[in-house]
């Protein structure tokens, strides 16, 4: 018997070929793209898990808290060995820092950004095996390196590399190293990313220090990592009290600048958003949690919207099958036998979609990966589990979508059947309704998300950042104390920023060059409040800069004076400040003020507009700049005149390598940086985008059953209204009109919903767009349009068929 109904689910199948296309593709479409929204999340979910110690591995982290939530990092260099050779609970220890230099192999030079300075205990501590040799004892030589398997590859193509010797540029000077050693490559999901390790002995050989400076608890770095093991049953916050103990005893000539430690778990350092993270780090990009959250909903609702299209699909094909359903009652079949028939044909097209969902989510992996900018692999056979799951999914599919229509179907009178009679379910019509309301309510929702991300992108995009980054070129000054120039009397990267000036404004595309500190320092700053009187810690920005970055930046100072060149040489200390730390001051207008920092007090002696280098998403924070009187120039910037770029890059590059010929030519477009801060919102409006479209698309099919199941049960009243005169588009009106009240009732549905989740998203930022009603008016034609193109075909092909026939049909 079971045999009997698969037989004929399958020749019902084959007969409507064009139906069962349809359903099956549109439940294909939704298990598709759930199962790559979850490829996604899973990795997530999963980021740093893979290590073996995972569960009693801690990020060291101490920290300052600022007013408004944020953290600042830093780690005293010796706080790892410390605490694991006086703390029991302590098993093992392991820092790191992040560098790039070249890489020659014979007269081929590459440059290689992810490169860790590594103690041995870094292979012990995380699960990042070796395929060749021995990554431990690499780390314990000061003449070998480690590279990961795809640096290999790039490096050597096919030939092996173990034994392999490279040129490696440190600090200007090319010193050889052997691989010792191939590691596989870290999986997506690691937060740290590296692809050559370097002994750490090599760093501090290249920086003249002695192995015992940097246990030294008075030096201060903002550039490495600081890892512990713990024991399993270790008690954290007790762990906490007794670092903090050790870095007070370690500290007590200065028990002021004791840091307090806080320890992380490596699996949180994905997800978290309270602490800043150096740009030298060497850890992947901080994900969101919220993302995730919402990326399983949509996935979720995609699924169930696949389910309620397969529904009305599946309640439309069936209709032409009424003499079928009464035929068979009448030849004595059973109402639980015509459930269980039409059960077995939902089943059959449910595995039929799966697999069918299984080969779009691999077609369309690529593409996926690419926007997600991860690897994923889709391996259902892979293991019992995932085949209990699929098979658990097929059949929960199949029964959630296949029994509505299966007691629908069953339930038709037997007479009314043999007629081909579909008035026994019209009164049954008002849940196809409801589901297709719902269907474009969702829809809907992700429509106007859509509409305000991109409204929102724009509105940043285009926003003033307080200074013009068009024809704007920053150049990374890299390493430069073993450069060509030689100045005891200043410092060498001042010297050389002079004389490459003297040569780059004589570039006629040249109009302007300053010098700068790469990025901020971020400060807790104690400041007295001159509105309330009351002493606060404020978060502050501090950048070092020359005394012609202002000019260069086209930055407009409000009052006082900018810096000048002679300031460089005067023991007289000077700052400016922007206008929102004037503002906190209360200042306004005149810069007669005292700037605290620690025991110095600095005149202001000036103040400039508010700009934003950091990011537009972020506010602008109370900033003081310094004139660089030290070694800490690290950025080069230049001004050009529009339509000049390849010439003005030809005389720099040619000005560089005079200067500085065995440092990396590293330069980047402003402008182009800016517009990439944005990558992450484009990332998920195409997310969203693509969600929303295939909302639409599996809406649209659901509809389109709706629209069939109207059309035949109305044929002869419309044959009626031809033979009486009505045209075609009048016809196509009375139709289609109900169909585009569900619509609207769905976007009077989607509109709360989309403002208040639009309002929440758009609140993270300081800078936004305010909901408008265009953005509602918007996706409400865009579905009315797409509602009545989907509708149209079934009202014109019934609107212009012979009136004869319908009025015989029945």
């Amino acid at each position: 018997m079971l045999r009997s109904y698969f037989k004929t689910a399958f020749r019902n199948l084959i007969k409507h070929k064009g139906y069962s296309f349809i359903n099956i593709s549109g439940l294909a479409l939704g298990i598709a793209s759930c199962l790559l929204i979850m490829l996604y999340v899973k990795d997530e979910l999963t980021f740093d898990k893979f290590h073996e110690n995972g569960e009693n591995i801690y990020r060291v982290r101490s920290s300052n808290q600022v007013s408004d939530g944020n953290f600042i990092e830093f780690v005293r260099l010796p706080t790892g060995p410390t605490a694991k050779e006086e703390l029991p609970s302590v098993i093992n220890q392991s820092r790191y820092t992040k560098s790039a230099f070249d890489i020659r192999i014979g007269d081929q030079v590459q440059n290689q950004g992810k490169v860790f300075y590594a103690e041995p205990e870094f292979v012990e501590m995380f699960t990042f095996p070796s395929i060749y040799g021995d990554a431990r004892a690499v780390l314990k030589s000061d003449s070998q390196i480690a590279l990961i398997e795809r640096a290999a590859e790039r490096i050597f193509g096919d030939e092996m590399a173990i034994g392999k010797y490279v040129d490696l540029n440190i600090k200007g000077e090319w010193k050889t190293f052997s691989v010792g050693a191939v590691l596989e490559n870290p999986p997506s999901n690691s937060s740290i990313d590296f692809e050559v390790l370097v002994p750490f002995q090599t760093y501090l050989t290249a920086n003249d220090r002695q192995s015992n400076s940097i246990d030294d608890w008075f030096k201060l770095s903002l550039t490495f990592q600081t890892f512990i093991q713990v024991l399993p049953s270790t008690d954290i916050t007790s762990l906490t009290e007794e670092m903090n103990a050790m870095a007070k005893r370690k500290m007590v000539r200065m028990p002021d600048y004791a840091p307090e430690f806080n320890l992380q778990p490596i699996a949180d350092i994905h997800f978290s958003k309270n602490y800043a993270v150096n740009h030298q780090a060497g850890m992947r990009k901080s994900g969101n949690e919220v993302y995730s959250k919402i990326l399983t909903g949509i996935a979720l609702l995609i699924l169930i919207l696949a389910c309620i299209n397969f529904t009305n699909l599946s309640l439309a094909r069936s209709l032409p099958r009424a003499k079928e359903i009464g035929l068979r009652k009448v030849i004595g079949a059973k109402k639980r036998q015509l459930i269980t028939q039409f059960l077995g044909e939902a089943f059959l097209m449910s595995t039929a979609a799966f697999l069918l969902g299984i080969l779009i989510a691999e077609l369309a992996l690529p593409a996926f990966e690419l926007a997600a900018e991860k690897e994923f692999s889709i391996s259902v056979l892979s293991s019992p589990i995932y085949v209990l799951v699929s098979f658990v999914v097929v059949t929960i599919t199949a029964f959630v979508a296949g029994s509505y229509p299966a007691l629908v179907i069953s339930r038709f009178k037997t007479v009314a059947a043999l007629k081909g009679n579909y008035d026994g379910i019209s009164s049954r019509g008002g849940l196809q309704k409801v589901l297709i309301v719902f269907q474009f309510a969702v829809a809907g929702v992700l429509i106007i998300g859509v509409l305000t991300m991109n409204k929102q992108i724009n509105f940043l995009v285009n926003m003033d950042r307080g200074y013009d980054d068009t024809n704007l070129l920053s150049i990374s000054m890299g390493d430069i104390a073993k450069s060509s120039v030689s100045d005891t009397t200043r410092n060498k990267g001042q010297a050389l920023l002079d004389l490459m000036r003297n040569d780059l404004i004589q570039v006629p595309s040249v109009k302007q060059v300053s010098g700068a500190r790469y990025g901020y320092t971020m400060l807790g700053l104690k400041e007295k409040d001159k509105k309330s009187g009351e002493s606060k810690t404020i978060q502050a920005h501090h950048k070092i800069i020359d005394a012609d970055y202002f000019k260069t930046m086209e930055v407009t100072l409000l009052a006082g004076r900018n810096f000048v060149a002679s300031d460089r040489f005067s023991d007289k200390k000077g700052i400016i400040i922007n206008a929102r730390y004037a503002e906190y001051l209360n200042l306004k207008d005149s810069v007669n003020g005292r700037f605290n920092l620690a025991n110095a007090r600095d005149d202001i002696i000036g103040i400039v507009n508010n700009f934003n280098l950091i990011s537009v998403t972020n506010e602008i924070v109370p900033t003081y700049f310094s004139l660089d009187k030290s070694d800490r120039i690290r950025e080069l910037l230049v001004k050009f005149e529009p339509g000049t770029l390849s010439a003005t890059l030809a005389a720099l590059e040619e000005t560089w390598t005079k200067f500085n010929p065995n440092n990396p030519f590293d330069f980047t477009l402003v402008e182009e940086s800016n517009d990439s801060q944005f990558a992450e919102q484009k990332r998920w409006q195409s997310i969203i985008l693509t969600a929303s479209l295939i909302a639409i698309c599996i809406s649209c099919l659901g509809l389109f059953g709706l629209a069939f199941m109207s059309t035949q049960r109305r044929t002869k009243e419309i044959g009626v209204r031809k033979v009486f005169g009505a045209p075609v588009p009048n016809i196509v009106y009375i139709l289609s009109r109900g169909f585009s009240a569900l619509v609207i009732i769905s976007l009077l549905i989607a509109t709360p919903v989309a403002y208040y989740a639009g309002g929440d998203w758009l609140s993270t930022f300081p800078y936004r767009i305010e909901m408008t009603w265009d953005l509602f008016l918007v996706a409400g034609l865009i579905q009315l349009v797409i509602a009545f193109l989907t509708v149209s075909y079934h009202a014109i092909k019934t609107a212009i068929s012979d009136p004869v026939k319908a009025l015989r049909y029945e």
